[in-house]
Formats: C-alpha cells, structure tokens, sequence
C-alpha cells in the first residue's frame, strides 16, 4: 500500500525550499536607499577584522543589530565580531578604553551603527461587502413568496509600515578617525509573513557591505 506521507527528508527539503522562498519575498518588500562617503585620507583603504557596535540603549535591541551585521558579513567572507563581545554593558566605556580595546584583540576596522529615526505607520483601506440571502416565506392562502435581502457593511484592511533612518561609520581603529560613513532609509511593511525588524537591519546590513566594497574597503 502507496502512503501519502512524504519522507522526513523531503519534508525537510520542503520546509528548507519554503523558508528560503519566504525570506526572498520578505527581503524584496524592503524598499531602501544608501548613499555614503569616503574620507580623502582613506581611500581605497582595505580592512580585514571588523568589530560592529550599536549605538542602542535597547540591549535587546543592541544586540539583535550586532548579531545580524555580523552574520551578514561573515557570510560575505569577511572577519567580523559583535561589539558586545568586546564592550560588554557592564560598565560605561570611555572613548579612549574603544581604541585600546580593539588595537589590543587586532582589529582595524570600527564599524558603529545608530538608527536615527524610526517611525511606524498604519494604512487603514475600508474594504465594502455586500452579503445577499434569499429566504421564502410559506403562506397559508396562496403562493410562498421568495425574498431576497442585500446588507452591505465596510470593514478596514490596516497594513502597517516601518520607516527607519539608518547611520554607519567606519572608523579607522588606528588612527580614530571616521574613514567611511553611510546613510540608510528604508521602509517596509512589517505586518506580513516574513517581517520583521531583524529583516530591515539585514538589508542594511547587505547595503553597507555593498557600498564598502563599492567605495574599496573591502575585497
């Protein structure tokens, strides 16, 4: 006898094909635009190890963005580690305890990321429906009579939307000095399937490494 169940490996397959096809459309609803600059005394200056470090009061918050840049970068073949790593938030650090830090574990490039801004809309679209039933009503003397009663109602259809204002700055480890800075803004609907904040700052992610390469400081 044939069964219907698949095996577990085509189920897993299956499972991997739809999670990969999910966070294509999830990625492709993520409208963004970067522009960043060089500094005339870093051009085409190339860094290997690179620590990211959010600018974020939210540590949860914090280290979603260190976690995702990091992983966007070591899957583009680059050394990267998250900042929490190397500056834990257990006590306040002062600028100079940044340069020491990161000359001290070998790393040449800085790269600090804040949002800006971010701002969350809501799309109301009414949506009208008309409901028809037709009902026949018997009657003792005569013919039953056929009624047919149309009520209409409206119902709203809300979407909401994320907008975020995204800065990074590549610093030099040692010189201290800004060598690349970026500006990112996106916008996304954050209420389908596939959503969420951790695939907007992978976006990011992808259009800094993009624009570093693009500016020569990465290979």
């Amino acid at each position: 006898m044939k069964s219907n169940l698949l095996s577990p490996k085509i189920n897993y397959s299956k499972n991997l094909f739809l999670i990969f096809l999910l966070s294509i459309v999830a990625t492709s609803c993520v409208s963004i635009e970067t522009t960043s600059y060089t500094d005339p005394d870093f051009i085409n200056k190339k860094y290997a190890k690179f620590c990211v470090y959010s600018v974020e009061q939210n540590l949860n918050r914090r280290a979603l963005i260190e976690k995702v840049f990091a992983e966007e970068f070591q899957e583009a073949g680059l050394y990267a580690v998250q900042g929490s790593m190397i500056f834990p938030p257990t006590r306040v650090w002062e600028e100079a305890d940044f340069q020491a830090q990161l000359v001290k574990n070998g790393f040449d490039g800085f790269i600090k990321i804040e949002i800006m801004d971010e701002n969350v809309n809501e799309r109301i679209t009414p949506e009208f429906h008309t409901n028809t039933e037709t009902r026949t009503i018997k009657k003792k003397n005569g013919k039953d009579a056929t009624i047919t009663e149309t009520n209409t109602f409206v119902t709203n259809d809300v979407d909401v939307y994320m907008s975020n204002q995204f800065q990074a700055d590549l610093i030099d480890v040692n010189s201290n000095k800004v060598a690349w800075k970026g500006y990112s803004s996106t916008s996304a609907q954050v209420d389908m399937i596939g959503m969420d904040v951790e695939t907007i700052v992978e976006r990011f992610a992808e259009d800094v490494i993009n624009e570093l390469k693009t500016k020569g400081h990465i290979k």
